[in-house]
């Protein structure tokens, strides 16, 4: 069982920048000055301070003297290590022949301990090069321990997930579990064949070919492919492909993991569908209804001069309506409008007091039966939010009239500005909103034009308010009749003084 050790903060920062920390143990005093000025001059090396049982470095180098006085330490490590560490032994070039068959025949098998020799006296070029040699072969050892372990990690928690692992020639070598029930074959149906038995036929050539061109540089690949279950039905996988490579680099196996999102793809398709769905509407309630209402509105107008008293009232009613039509065609095509933005949403900072006095001018052309005016100076602050916002303001106005049961309706609106929000309240002088009603209101059940006083403006108003982090309720006027409030996020940039 390997024995973790914690890092140094030293031998920490040196890994993260690519510097090899060299541990020296050498009884001769010479060589481990000379050992020490040449590692300290080189940018890639840093001599580190450390004991070799439960030590942080990267590579030892020691004589025979600390081999033979270090061998059970460094037997402990080559043993408990994961990877093991690197020993170079220095051979005087005088005794080499003796070290060397004595590191042979020395029944304490003490050739396993020592990775590289390293005759001395040694140039600074051929030391580097051993040093690189065994550094190298470290990092290879830790990559291929990394991928292993990645792959054990992939094969023991991805029990969701198909498991899929080949060979360089796509030979199929393991599945597991997930694997056998997403795709109804059984390991022994699959091993020692391709992933071609879920071929669907749904993909062609290039696909496949820019898959494997992927994987064979060594680099992932991840799509969304289409296989064939042993039933024939047809599943949607989310997959990963990962190639694994040995010691000398080469890739040896690929890993390819399964997310099934079958039911996640028929429901983007499913919302596709409803999206070219809505687009028809919003064309039509654009071009063809609306169109086809302002037609029918300028030949009633043109009507007024030939009908007599008793047909004014009625003609008035065609008007009316008429108008309601416009407005509900307008409700309509923003909430298509705002469906759509919610993919995609872009605000900026809006300034309400001038919006809300753009809206009140075009409510009062448009209801001059009724009487609508702001109580107080327009907030001057502003808002994240989109062209859309003069929709949910107008809404509320309209939904403060066209609901009025009295003979002049009156909507008045005010604002309060806080420290970080502005409160916007609609008040009107109708009938007003019980309290159950207040609870149902907002709710999509209550949403259409037979629901009691809401209409889709509601609808749009909740859909809005949301989509600007804000929110909205329902208050008592007094004496009688509702009103709106609405609360939204003021930007950084707002300023100006609180209204009340």
């Amino acid at each position: 069982m390997e024995t973790e050790f914690p890092l140094t903060e030293d031998i920490r920062l040196n890994r993260d920048s690519g510097i090899s920390n060299v541990l020296l143990r050498t009884a001769d005093e010479g060589n481990r000055h000379q050992l020490t000025k040449w590692l300290t001059e080189q940018e890639t090396y840093a001599v580190v301070e450390t004991d070799i049982p439960t030590g942080e470095f990267d590579c030892c180098i020691l004589d025979w003297t600390t081999l033979l006085d270090n061998e059970d330490a460094i037997r402990t490590r080559k043993q408990g290590d994961r990877i093991p560490l690197p020993f170079v032994l220095l051979v005087p070039e005088q005794r080499a022949d003796e070290i060397v068959k004595a590191l042979q025949t020395d029944t304490r098998n003490l050739d396993s301990l020592v990775d590289e020799l390293l005759r001395i006296p040694v140039s600074g070029l051929e030391l580097e090069q051993r040093l690189e040699s065994v550094l190298r072969a470290r990092h290879q050892a830790v990559v291929i321990q990394e991928e292993h372990e990645q792959l054990h990690a992939i094969r023991d928690n991805h029990r969701g997930h198909a498991v899929i692992i080949t060979d360089t020639d796509g030979t199929i070598e393991y599945v597991n579990r997930g694997f056998e029930q997403q795709s109804g074959y059984s390991a022994e149906e699959v091993l020692g064949k391709t992933p071609n038995v879920l071929n669907s036929g749904q993909h062609d050539d290039p696909f496949f070919a820019d898959l494997w061109e992927t994987i064979t540089s060594r680099e992932k690949w991840r799509g969304e492919v289409i296989n064939r279950r042993k039933d024939g039905d047809r599943y949607v996988v989310d997959q990963v492909i990962v190639p694994l490579t040995g010691t000398a680099g080469r890739i040896e196996q690929y890993v390819a993991v399964n997310h099934e999102i079958t039911e996640l793809r028929e429901l983007a398709d499913s919302l596709t569908d409803q999206r070219e769905q809505l687009e028809l509407l919003n064309r039509v309630l654009r071009h063809d209804i609306r169109n086809d209402m302002h037609v029918i509105l300028a030949w009633a107008e043109a009507l007024d001069s030939h009908i007599d008293s008793d047909g004014e009232e009625m003609l008035d009613r065609v008007l009316t309506s008429g108008q309601h039509v416009v407005e509900l065609t307008d409700i309509a095509k923003t909430i298509v409008e705002a469906i759509f933005e919610e993919e995609d949403i872009s605000l900026e900072p809006i300034d309400v007091g001038r919006l809300l006095e753009t809206v009140i001018e075009t409510r009062k052309e448009t209801f001059d039966q009724a009487t609508i005016r702001m109580a107080d100076r327009p907030p001057a602050v502003t808002v994240e939010a989109n062209e859309m916002l003069s929709a949910l303001f107008r809404n509320l106005i309209n939904n403060a009239v066209q609901h009025n049961d009295s003979d002049e309706p009156r909507v008045t609106i005010s604002s309060q500005v806080d420290d970080d929000s502005v409160r916007i309240r609609v008040a009107d002088n109708g009938p007003g909103i019980s309290d159950d009603q207040r609870d149902r209101i907002f709710d999509s059940n209550e949403k259409g034009l037979e629901s009691q006083g809401t209409g889709m403006g509601l609808y749009l108003v909740t859909n809005l308010v949301d989509m600007y982090d804000g929110s909205v309720w329902i208050e008592d006027n007094e004496p009688h009749g509702a009103v709106f409030v609405v609360e939204l996020p003021t930007s950084d940039s707002s300023s100006g003084d609180a209204n009340e």
